[in-house]
């Protein structure tokens, strides 16, 4: 297995541990994989602080955290929008390898033959997850007023698109990948 974008560990098949089964799915864990949610919870600080741009207070540290959270429950949902849509198009996940920095999607049984339809279905599962959740609670957020909704809104909605975008292992780089592959394949019957 090629070492996805933004992963920096062993995924070899060695290198997983099984964790449990949900939905059909096998979830998987690399040898760091613990090290994920603290990932995130960084990443949740850093950008509490950048928001604020004032001094390191103790609430920034705990709006950090609480987007740290945000962070993680994304995740899920992303994943979560990936099982559900591989199940759709009849081509489910078969594992989700959690590492240190992301999940990883594993299709073994759905793999090379899988028709282009079924992988750009399965790819647009887990954005378009994160895209709704996120608007959901952005519109929730517009209802109540409560500022953390908008905060998970946007957050969701910014893995959505970052994950559309056509880097390679990402969701985006898969459909457009297809696509060019569906074009290229017309251009040949014409010629």
């Amino acid at each position: 297995m090629k070492r996805p974008f933004l992963v920096f560990e062993d995924t070899s098949p060695q290198s997983r541990r099984e964790l449990f089964r949900f939905l059909g799915v096998t979830f998987m864990a690399t040898r760091f994989a613990a090290l994920g949610p603290l990932m995130w919870i960084a990443l949740g600080i850093v950008t509490a602080f950048a928001e604020t741009g004032r001094a390191f207070t103790i609430a920034v540290l705990a709006n950090g955290i609480i987007y740290g959270v945000f962070l993680i429950c994304c995740t899920a949902i992303h994943t979560l929008g990936h099982i559900v849509a591989g199940r759709l198009v009849g081509a489910p996940m078969d594992a989700n390898l959690m590492t240190a920095t992301r999940d990883v999607n594993v299709y073994v049984t759905h793999g090379a033959d899988t028709p282009r339809r079924a992988r750009i279905g399965r790819s647009l599962g887990g954005p378009a997850a994160n895209i709704v959740a996120g608007l959901v609670f952005v519109v929730l957020w517009r209802w109540s007023g409560e500022r953390l909704l908008q905060m998970f809104g946007i957050i969701s909605v910014t893995i959505g698109v970052f994950t559309l975008m056509p880097i390679p292992t990402l969701d985006g780089f898969t459909i457009l990948r297809q696509l060019l592959r569906r074009d290229q394949g017309r251009t040949r019957r014409i010629s």
